[in-house]
C-alpha cells in the first residue's frame, strides 16, 4: 500500500473491518471501571458503617479506629485484586496499526 493509499479519505466505514484488539481493550476497560466501583463502593460503606456513632464508642485495632482499619485492610485486598488482573487477566498487545490480535497473557 502506497503512503497516499494509506491516508485517503476514500472509504465506506461498513469496508472497516473491527480490530480484534478494541474488543479486548473494551473488555478490560469494564473490568476495570467494575473493580474501581466495587472498591469505592465496598470503601465508602464500610467507613460509613463503622464510622457512625459517638467517638467515644469506637472500638481501635492497633491503635487505629475500627473504620479505618477496615479500610486499609479493603485497600490491600483491591491491590492484591488489581495485581492479579494486571498478571492474568489483561493482555499484552502490539500497539502498531499492523499489529495481530497479541494473544499473549502476561506472566
Amino acid at each position: 500500500m502506497e503512503k497516499r493509499e494509506y491516508y485517503s479519505r476514500d472509504y465506506d466505514f461498513a469496508e472497516i473491518e473491527m480490530d480484534p484488539r478494541f474488543l479486548q481493550c473494551r473488555k478490560e476497560m469494564y473490568i476495570s471501571f467494575s473493580t474501581w466501583l466495587a472498591f469505592t463502593a465496598i470503601s465508602i460503606a464500610v467507613a460509613y458503617g463503622l464510622g457512625k456513632g459517638p467517638v467515644e464508642e469506637y472500638k481501635y485495632i492497633l491503635g487505629l479506629p475500627q473504620w479505618w482499619f477496615a479500610v486499609i485492610v479493603v485497600s490491600v485486598v483491591f491491590t492484591f485484586i488489581v495485581i492479579f488482573l494486571s498478571l492474568f487477566v489483561f493482555q499484552d498487545m502490539e500497539l502498531s496499526d499492523t499489529a495481530g490480535t497479541g494473544g499473549e497473557k502476561k506472566g
